[in-house]
C-alpha cells in the first residue's frame, strides 16, 4: 500500500527515501555541530539520577530546563544524550512540542551514535508534526517508515496520526490513520476505519475529502466509503435553494422577513424550489439546519443571520461544501471559508464609507467619536478610528457613555472646554482683566457671568461621529447645538450664526451609522440634525432603479415597506437564481459563479465579492434635509463643507 500524503509534502519526502539511514535533522538555529565523542561521567550520572528521582508533581518545564542544563554542563559525557532525551520528553509533557523537537534535533546532530538516537528520530518527527511543522518532521518520519518492518508499521502510522491530530492537522491525521489500517490486527481495523470516517465527516472540508478519496484505493473499506461520501457531499438537486433562519424563538420575525425577501426573488411555482429549516437563532440549530439542507440537495443556502448562529452556520456550510450567503454582520464570518459569502452591512463597511467621505473627499482630518458603550457603538468606534487613521486623519478624542444615558450636557461641556473653565488660559486672562477693571463686587460678578456665557467653545475637531441609535441621537444633537458646536452646512445659516457669535464659528460635520436611519431622528431632533450624514446598506425611499423596483414589488405583496433584511435576502436569492438560470447546477460551480460574478444589480446596490467573500458596493449615503431623510446626490458626496465667512 502506498503512503498517502499531501502533494506539497511529496516533494519534500522524495529526498528522504534515498539514503539507507536518514541523516539527523539540522538544529533549529543553524548548521549541525560535529558529532561528539562521549565517555561516562560520574558527576553527570549522579546529577542525572537526582533529576530522574524528582517527584512526578514537579513542573515539567522546570524538569526540562534542568535536564538541558545537565547536557550543556557535561556535553562530552555519555549521560548528555540521555539528558537531552529526558528534557525533550518533559517538554512534551509541558505541551511545548517545538522545544521537544529542538532537544531531539540536538541529540541527533551531536550524538548520532547514541543508543537513544533511533527512537529520538521517531520522536523528533512526531514532535515537529505536533508543533504544526510537518514539513520539518515528515521527511524524517518517511525515511523511518521506509525501513520499518511491516509488523511495526501500524503502530508507527497511528503515532503519526495522533501527532497530526494534536496539531489540528486533520487531513494528515486521516491519511496516516488510513495508512495504518492494513498493518493492524484484524480486530482493530473496524475501530480505526470508523475513526477515519469520523474525521472525514466532522473535520475535513469538501476539497480535502475529494483529495483523500482520489488518493486512497477504492477497493479498501476506507477508500470506498470516502469515494461515496465525496460524491454525496458535492451532489445537489437541480433547482433547490435552502434557507436557514430562525422560524421560532425571539428572532422569529427576522426569519420570516428573510423568507419573504427570498420568496419574492424565487416565487413558488417557478423553476426554483425554496426549502426552509429553522435554526432557532442558536448555534447548534444553525449547524443542524445547514446540514439538513445540504442533505436535501440544496445547491446554495441563504441564512446565518443572528450573531449567535453566524459562525456555526458558516462553519457547517464550509464543511458541507455548500455555498452560504450569510446575512450576518459578525466580523470574520467569511474568513478562511471559500464557500461562505456575506451579503449584509458590517461595522467595517460603514466606517470605510464615512471615513472616505470625511477624510478623502472633504479633507476633514480631525474627528471626535461620542459612542455608547454597547457592542454596536464600540464596534463602529473602533472601525471608524482605524479607517480615519489609515487615510491620514486622526481621532483626537473618544468619549464613551452609558447606552441608556439621558443627560449629555456635562459630557458635551467637557468636550468643548466649558465644564472647568478655570483650567483654560484664555478664561484666566479674561478673569484677570475684569477683576482689574471692575472694582464693584456686584458689577464684577455680573461681568464674569456674562463673559463665561460668551466664552468660545474649544472646537479642535471638524468631525463628530456618533455611532448610536435614534433615541440617544435626538438627545445628544440638541446638546451639541446648545454648546455652540455648529453642524449647519448652508452658508447662509452659518453666516447668520456668525453674526451673533463673538468668536469665529467653525462648522463641523456630524456623522452617524445605520442606527440613524429612523424617522424619529427628524421627528424629535429636527433642525439639530440637518446636514448630518449617515449611511445604511438599504434605503427604501431611494430613487435607484433596482431598489425602487424591489420596494414597489414588495409593498404590492406585503403592503408595507421592506427593511434591509428583506432586501439583502432578496438579493442573495436573486443572485443564486441568476446563476441557476445560466445553467449552474453544482455546488462548486455555484461557489465559483458567485465568487467571479460581475457587479450584480440588486435592491441593496450593485455588489461583487472580494477574495474573502465580503461584499464590495456603494452604500446609501443619507442626510436630513428640510425635516426629512433623503439619499444624498453624487455632487454632495464630493462637495466641501460649508465655511463660515470672516467676522
Amino acid at each position: 500500500m502506498r503512503l498517502f500524503l499531501p502533494a506539497a509534502l511529496a516533494v519534500l519526502l522524495a529526498s528522504g527515501c534515498a539514503a539507507s539511514r536518514p541523516p539527523p535533522p539540522p538544529p533549529p538555529g543553524g548548521l549541525a555541530p560535529a558529532p561528539v565523542v562521549t565517555a561516562p561521567s560520574a558527576a553527570a550520572a549522579s546529577e542525572l539520577s537526582r533529576l530522574r528521582a524528582a517527584p512526578p508533581s514537579a513542573p515539567p518545564a522546570k524538569s526540562a530546563e534542568a535536564f538541558e542544563k545537565l547536557a550543556r554542563t557535561w556535553p562530552t559525557s555519555a549521560e548528555a544524550p540521555e539528558a537531552l532525551d529526558e528534557a525533550a520528553r518533559a517538554w512534551l509533557r509541558a505541551r511545548q512540542p517545538a522545544r521537544a523537537a529542538a532537544d531531539w534535533a540536538e541529540l541527533l546532530s551531536r550524538y548520532p551514535l547514541s543508543p537513544r538516537a533511533e527512537e529520538a528520530r521517531v520522536r523528533y518527527g512526531l514532535a515537529e508534526v505536533e508543533a504544526g511543522r510537518p514539513r520539518l518532521g515528515m521527511p524524517t518520519l518517511q525515511s523511518i517508515w521506509d525501513q520499518t518492518p511491516e509488523a511495526r508499521r501500524g503502530n508507527l502510522a497511528l503515532r503519526i496520526a495522533d501527532a497530526a491530530e494534536g496539531a489540528g492537522n486533520w487531513p494528515l491525521a486521516a491519511r496516516w490513520r488510513a495508512e495504518a489500517i492494513p498493518y493492524l490486527p484484524a480486530a482493530d481495523r473496524p475501530r480505526e476505519t470508523a475513526r477515519v470516517l469520523d474525521v472525514v465527516a466532522t473535520r475535513l472540508s469538501p476539497q480535502e475529502v475529494e483529495a483523500l478519496a482520489a488518493e486512497l484505493p477504492r477497493d479498501g473499506a476506507v477508500g470506498a466509503a470516502l469515494a461515496a461520501r465525496a460524491v454525496a457531499r458535492t451532489q445537489a438537486q437541480a433547482g433547490v435553494v435552502g434557507v436557514a433562519v430562525p422560524l421560532s424563538g425571539k428572532f422569529k420575525a427576522w426569519g420570516e422577513a428573510i423568507v419573504q425577501g427570498v420568496t419574492l426573488a424565487l416565487p413558488e411555482g417557478g423553476p426554483v424550489r425554496v426549502v426552509t429549516q429553522d435554526t432557532r437563532g442558536e448555534p447548534d440549530g444553525a449547524a443542524e439546519a445547514v446540514a439538513q439542507l445540504a442533505a436535501q440537495g440544496a445547491v446554495a443556502i441563504v441564512g446565518g443571520v443572528t450573531n449567535a448562529e453566524a459562525q456555526r452556520a458558516a462553519a457547517a456550510a464550509q464543511q458541507e461544501g455548500v455555498p452560504l450567503l450569510s446575512l450576518s454582520k459578525v466580523e470574520g464570518v467569511t474568513e478562511g471559508r471559500p464557500y461562505v459569502f456575506r451579503l449584509m452591512l458590517t461595522a467595517r463597511a460603514q466606517a470605510q464609507a464615512l471615513a472616505e467621505l470625511a477624510v478623502e473627499r472633504r479633507g476633514l482630518k480631525q474627528a471626535v467619536v461620542l459612542y455608547p458603550e454597547i457592542p454596536y457603538g464600540t464596534e463602529l468606534k473602533t472601525a471608524f478610528a482605524s479607517e480615519v487613521e489609515a487615510r491620514g486623519g486622526s481621532v483626537v478624542r473618544t468619549v464613551g457613555y452609558e447606552g441608556d444615558r439621558a443627560n449629555f450636557a456635562p459630557m458635551v461641556k467637557e468636550l468643548v472646554g466649558r465644564s472647568q473653565v478655570e483650567r483654560r488660559a484664555d478664561w484666566r486672562e479674561i478673569q484677570k482683566a475684569i477683576t482689574k477693571e471692575i472694582q464693584d463686587p456686584y458689577r464684577r460678578a455680573k461681568a464674569l457671568e456674562k463673559a463665561r456665557k460668551e466664552l468660545a467653545p474649544i472646537v479642535e475637531f471638524d468631525v463628530v461621529f456618533v455611532p448610536d441609535f435614534a433615541r440617544s441621537v435626538t438627545l445628544l444633537a440638541p446638546t451639541l447645538a446648545a454648546e455652540d458646536v455648529v453642524t449647519a452646512c448652508d452658508p447662509a445659516e452659518v453666516a447668520k450664526i456668525q453674526k451673533v457669535s463673538p468668536w469665529v464659528v467653525k462648522p463641523v460635520l456630524l456623522l452617524g451609522g445605520n442606527g440613524w436611519d429612523d424617522p424619529a431622528i427628524v421627528e424629535k431632533a429636527g433642525r439639530y440634525v440637518e446636514c448630518a450624514v449617515f449611511v445604511d446598506g438599504f434605503f427604501a425611499a431611494s430613487e435607484r432603479p433596482d431598489t425602487k423596483r424591489f420596494v414597489e414589488a414588495f409593498q404590492k405583496v406585503h403592503a408595507r415597506p421592506p427593511s434591509i433584511l428583506e432586501a439583502s435576502a432578496h438579493d442573495a436569492a436573486a443572485m443564486i437564481g441568476a446563476a441557476m438560470a445560466r445553467g449552474v447546477t453544482g455546488r462548486k460551480e455555484m461557489r465559483d459563479a458567485i465568487a467571479s460574478q460581475k457587479p450584480f444589480p440588486g435592491a441593496t446596490g450593485e455588489v461583487v465579492f472580494d477574495a474573502k467573500g465580503e461584499p464590495v458596493r456603494s452604500l446609501f449615503f443619507l442626510t436630513v434635509d428640510k425635516g426629512a431623510i433623503r439619499e444624498m446626490r453624487p455632487e454632495e458626496l464630493s462637495g466641501a463643507p460649508a465655511q463660515a465667512p470672516a467676522p
